[in-house]
């Protein structure tokens, strides 16, 4: 090489050098700059306060004023500096119907509409979205050191949109029904909404969506496009650097009709070819999960997301264990299902490549959170350490624990009697596994709130490694329904739970 030529490389990289010390989140590599130990916090207003009303009358509460909910879930990307994270909303404010009568909307049967008698008929199972509007959004943030303590500094928000661009809302998805009981299949049996019907602050119901998501979770691709996961369908979504989502992928067609309404029970359909009142979702629908994931139970869709290193697999979890054959096994069952795929030298989905059985811990052992209901359990965050290993919170809400996860030992269930909607009694049915065939996931306690962390924050949705030192914690404060900022919570635990 000419010396002119080397030296003017030489050169350039220094002077690349200088660009990165001084926009410490356009480059990575390294350990970059300094962290603090400590808890954080972002309280940014969402819009303006929020009246309520019914039928043209106000609430007797003051106007509301909600934040972001910036922490249903986090991310380090490898290639960034340690102070850099990436975090994710979900659907949006949302308010259960059955509480309307409390703050902050303060009316009673606020939910509901006329039947065909023209009498009012309340919808206790409904959701109030105060701001329909709000679209799910991707958020880059950098922490920087301010006096003792840090700042999270908001650097972009990456709102998710459709194939034209426009952005998606966090309403609720058209469905169809199940039968509540999948082993009393007659036109005489009870059915199940798998749905929400959803209101906006005037009371008024708001339309189903089929391009709208849920989402809990995001990885970001070594190509910087996103992997995300939601509760709707449930469904692993792909989406470009800019949020514009290439790909959802949803549980196949089961070919099942319900026998008490007549009607398709395929999750599949109703997305990808629309229903009689909603049009089809505005972005390719793949349908290639398997299809007894449509039983999930609503709003225990999938909470959990990891990338290997090298982009090449996806893990993903279902936050509860499926209503298989009914409710009640999902209120009684320990056992949720754990996924794996392969991804194509492309960077797009390529197919579902195991299953497995993920043993939750009974609530007991959650000390801080005193409950004795199991279905209080939930998966709520994958993550990889810096050495690769897959770690996976499971939460009440006041005690979070971080297992270390082994797949090598376990059985492998996909395309199984255990993914058939006929297996009777169901795997989430059972109470012993070895009895089954079946050997669960290895899961290690790495991290307990309880004992490691008694001051953590609470409702821990994500975690994420900076580097082999710091470890990243962030809770999902619900968009400040209960006073909540979003915090970010650092903590010197890596090498612990790489142990």
């Amino acid at each position: 090489m000419p010396l002119t030529l080397r030296r003017a490389r030489r050169i350039s990289f220094q002077l690349g050098l200088v660009a990165c010390a001084a926009v410490l989140s356009a480059c990575g590599g390294g350990d970059g700059p300094e962290l603090k130990v400590g808890a954080f916090s972002v309280n940014a207003p969402l819009g303006n306060p929020v009246m309520f009303s019914k039928n043209g009358v106000p609430s007797p509460l003051k106007p509301f004023q909600l934040t972001v909910g910036y922490g249903s879930t986090a991310f380090h990307d490898a290639a960034d500096f340690r102070n850099v994270v990436y975090t994710a909303s979900d659907r949006g404010p949302n308010l259960d119907c059955s509480a309307s009568a409390a703050a902050p909307i303060g009316i009673a049967d606020f939910c509901g509409n006329l039947n065909a008698q023209g009498q009012f008929v309340a919808d206790p199972e409904g959701k109030v979205f105060p701001v329909p509007g709000f679209a799910p959004s991707i958020y880059k943030f950098q922490l920087d050191v301010e006096g003792e303590g840090m700042k999270p500094r908001l650097l972009a928000t990456i709102p998710l949109k459709d194939a034209l661009g426009n952005p998606i809302t966090g309403l609720s998805n058209d469905l169809p029904d199940r039968p509540a009981d999948m082993t009393k299949l007659s036109a005489t049996d009870k059915v199940m909404s798998n749905t929400e019907f959803g209101y906006g602050a005037d009371g008024k119901r708001l339309p189903f969506n089929q391009s709208a998501l849920d989402i809990e979770n995001m990885v970001r691709a070594p190509d910087g496009s996103f992997w995300l996961v939601e509760e709707y369908a449930p469904s692993v979504i792909h989406a470009s650097a800019d949020g514009r989502i290439l790909e959802r992928i949803v549980p196949a067609d089961s070919g099942l009709t319900n026998p008490i309404t007549g009607k398709s029970m395929s999750v599949c359909d109703a997305l990808k070819k629309g229903t009689a009142a909603t049009p089809a979702a505005g972005y390719p629908i793949t349908c290639a999960l398997p299809a007894i994931l449509s039983l999930r139970a609503l709003n225990r869709g999938f909470e959990n997301l990891a990338i290997s290193k090298d982009g090449k697999t996806l893990y993903f979890a279902v936050q509860s264990p499926l209503a298989n054959p009914t409710k009640a096994a999902y209120n009684a069952s320990r056992n949720a299902r754990l996924f794996t795929a392969s991804v194509k030298s492309d960077g797009s989905f390529d197919k579902v490549t195991g299953e497995y059985v993920y043993l939750l811990d009974k609530p007991e052992t959650f000390i801080k959170d005193a409950s004795t209901k199991q279905n209080d359990v939930k998966l709520s965050e994958m993550s990889l350490t810096p050495k690769g290993q897959l770690i996976q919170l499971e939460r009440i809400s006041k005690t979070t624990k971080l297992y270390r996860v082994d797949l090598s030992g376990a059985t492998n269930i996909l395309g199984t009697v255990w993914d058939s909607m006929a297996r009777q009694p169901s795997l989430e049915q059972q109470t012993d596994l070895a009895a089954a065939g079946i050997k669960p996931v290895g899961k290690t306690l790495v991290f307990n709130t309880d004992t490691d962390a008694p001051n953590a924050i609470t409702k821990i949705e994500g975690v994420t490694f900076l580097d082999e030192e710091y470890m990243l914690l962030i809770n999902d404060n619900d968009f400040g329904i209960a006073g909540d900022p979003t915090v970010f919570n650092i903590l010197k635990a890596t090498q612990q739970v790489m142990k």
